[in-house]
């Protein structure tokens, strides 16, 4: 009996030292996985008593995880009670933006509280926060709502010498720091270079945050620029907002239709260029930013400055870097590759065939002024398609007709034009090619597809030297 009693005080034992070397497995496997996390964790008593925090929160705060332990919750997180008070009623508090005490300062982080329940999950025994900085959470909401450049210099068509040109100056001033002024007519491209420029810089990996200041009502504009703080005015988001400067801390910041904005918004935009620090509206503090700034628009700005629309040190702050887009029909030899690119573009979005271009639709094509420039010759194509290859140029110059619209330019550079008619020659010689091809070289449909009398037809394969199998 003595033995077995003894067996079994054994067996206890052992099986004590296995249980708890177990716990003390399960424990070093917790405290690794949240030592791992790229999100400050904080685990706190109801009484307001740090009881673990892990590795990110005791660096974001400054001070040894021993250290940490003894002080209570409310020296670092000055609105504690409050925040306790809010959880602990059911009420959630997720991804609040709020001042917690460090080593050094106060920092803002985002901030997240969680209850934590007893096992009938009933009773609250403690809280969970989790600290985010507001860098990374920032990062995230460009990422998803789509604040990220989409375009690069591949997406950019340029057959043209102008454009090849043009192209090759906007990758090379990419990389720089200084700010870059692009200058254009609406519908040109502006924010696909912006894209571009953003996408071949070491900023590639950071925010586009852009923001069209003509869009943007005047009592708007300057929270939307630099946000505001909790209070600032009647509806003001609880914690305050940032704005779009602090959105693109470390990426690039794309400032459309620069010249309709208000001189007031002008003083302060200049200021934040030229410290590259913001202050929120309601606020106090200066919050250091780091933005590449690329700047946009339609107007003449020296004629705006002349004019007192614009302030002149603005002007000379952002057009550091000049870039000017030339209008669509100052790069007509552009004009048949765009036409393809948006037949096989819209045709693929609408679920519809590439429609045949007849050749009398090509010559209004290329006669055509585009004042609308890219934005309206993409316009066009789609209704192309949705019609199956109808057009009406008159629709769109009666719309034209009733807006402002731009007085058509030529240019009379005869190398240009050269570039132009041997584009129009080479659109027309594979336009030729593919209807006979789809019409199996039956020369009176081709004919009638193209527009053309058979012996026009005829003439044509003679001029581009295309031979007919019969």
């Amino acid at each position: 009996m003595a033995i077995t009693a003894i067996d079994t005080s054994i067996n206890a034992e052992i099986k004590d030292v296995s249980m708890q070397k177990q716990m003390d497995d399960t424990h070093q496997f917790t405290f690794a996985m949240m030592n791992a996390l790229k999100v400050g964790v904080i685990s706190v008593s109801i009484n307001g008593n740090i009881k673990y925090a892990n590795n990110q929160a005791c660096q974001w705060i400054n001070i040894r995880r021993r250290e940490l332990l003894k002080i209570p919750v409310k020296n670092i997180i000055p609105n504690w009670n409050n925040i306790y008070q809010l959880v602990s009623s059911g009420e959630k508090f997720l991804n609040e933006e709020i001042a917690i005490n460090t080593a050094e300062r106060k920092a803002k982080f985002n901030v997240t509280v969680t209850p934590i329940l007893d096992q009938e999950n009933v009773k609250l025994i403690g809280l969970v926060i989790a600290i985010r900085e507001l860098e990374n959470v920032y990062h995230l909401v460009n990422k998803y709502t789509g604040m990220q450049a989409r375009f690069t210099f591949k997406d950019i068509i340029a057959k043209s010498q102008q454009m090849r040109k043009l192209v090759d100056y906007a990758k090379n001033i990419s990389d720089s720091p200084s700010t870059i002024l692009i200058e254009a007519e609406s519908g040109t491209g502006k924010e696909v270079f912006a894209q571009s420029i953003h996408n071949a810089s070491s900023r590639h990996d950071k925010g586009f945050v852009a923001i069209n200041c003509a869009a943007i009502s005047d009592n708007l504009i300057e929270s939307e620029l630099f946000g505001y703080d909790d209070g600032a005015f009647t509806g003001a988001k609880k914690g305050g907002h940032p704005g779009k400067f602090e959105l693109a801390n470390g990426g690039t910041l794309f400032l459309d239709e620069v010249g309709d904005m208000k001189p007031e918004v002008q003083v302060k935009l200049l200021r934040a260029i030229q410290e590259s620090a913001i202050t929120r509206v309601g606020g106090e503090k200066t919050i250091p930013v780091d933005v590449r700034i690329i700047a946009a628009t339609n107007k003449n700005l020296k004629a705006e400055v002349d004019k007192g629309n614009f302030r002149l040190d603005l002007y000379y702050r952002l057009s550091v870097i000049p870039l000017k887009i030339p209008a669509l029909r100052e790069r007509m030899e552009d004009l048949p590759s765009l036409i393809r690119f948006f037949l096989n573009k819209k045709s693929l979005r609408l679920q519809k065939e590439v429609p045949q271009i007849r050749y009398s639709t090509l010559q209004q094509f290329l006669d055509y002024d585009w004042p609308g420039n890219i934005r309206e010759l993409e316009n066009a194509i789609e209704q192309y398609v949705i019609l199956d290859g109808e057009i009406s140029f008159e629709n769109l110059k009666k719309e034209v007709l009733t807006s402002s619209s731009v007085p058509a330019i030529r240019n009379n550079d005869e190398a240009t034009q050269a570039e132009v008619l041997t584009s129009v020659k080479e659109m027309e010689r594979d336009l030729i090619i593919r209807t006979l091809r789809h019409f199996n070289n039956n020369m009176t449909q081709s004919a009638q597809s193209l527009g053309l009398s058979r012996n026009t037809l005829y003439l044509k394969l003679k001029k581009y030297n295309i031979e007919v199998i019969s």
